[in-house]
């Protein structure tokens, strides 16, 4: 059975990261990176980050590449954050697949590419990420590194909409409205800003009230 280190205390998480158990090792690594019963201390936090994810923790390497991605515990280090992210997507983590996207997207540390954002985002989609599946998705609606599809859009909104995302369930919402990838749906197309507005997404909100006025 697998130890669920956050039920340990700080002695016995210690000692086990001191003998070199991963899930200790990250455990305390988290602890210092909040601060909670020991010293805030970024760099700590990256060092026994560091021991569990050269033992190929996932969790381990996903958090190393985050400190690396924003500068905590060393300088910003975007070569050092992708090598850890592809460990981790490598195991199927959804986060840094999703997180490598957004770096080959926006070209940080790399060259921008966007077939290679898109290839990372199918991979954290195909794991239900939603942001994936909302950045996929618009990549499709303007053919940015893919081949243009209104109904992959479509697709990939939806899923993430039902996955709760409210930017998603707005453009899903609008692509109903308009008839784009799939049948015009007025009544689909309210039930979506419907929902994205009861999270607060104004456009949304703006949207369903001009269709209850068309109504």
């Amino acid at each position: 059975m697998e130890t669920d280190y956050t039920d340990l205390n700080l002695e016995e998480v210690r000692a086990r990261a001191e003998q070199g158990e991963p899930g200790a090792e990250l455990r305390l690594a988290a602890l210092h990176l909040e601060g909670r019963g020991v010293p805030q201390d970024d760099a700590l936090a990256l060092s026994w980050a560091l021991r569990a994810a050269e033992k190929g923790l996932r969790a381990a390497q996903s958090f190393v590449g985050s400190l690396y991605f924003r500068g905590w515990g060393a300088e910003r280090n975007y070569p050092e954050a992708i090598r850890w992210y592809i460990a981790a997507a490598d195991q199927g983590c959804p986060e840094c697949q999703f997180n490598l996207g957004l770096i080959y997207y926006l070209g940080l540390g790399v060259l921008e590419n966007r077939r290679m954002a898109a290839h990372w985002y199918r991979k954290s989609a195909g794991g239900g990420f939603h942001l994936a599946l909302l950045n996929l998705g618009t990549m499709y609606g303007t053919g940015e590194g893919v081949t243009m599809s209104h109904e992959d859009a479509r697709d990939c909104f939806l899923k993430a909409a039902e996955a709760g995302d409210a930017r998603a369930q707005y453009n899903l919402g609008v692509m109903c409205l308009l008839g784009e990838g799939g049948p015009e749906d007025f009544g689909e197309a309210g039930r979506w800003f419907r929902l994205a507005a009861a999270q607060g997404h104004r456009e949304a909100g703006f949207n369903l009230e001009y269709l209850e006025r068309l109504e």
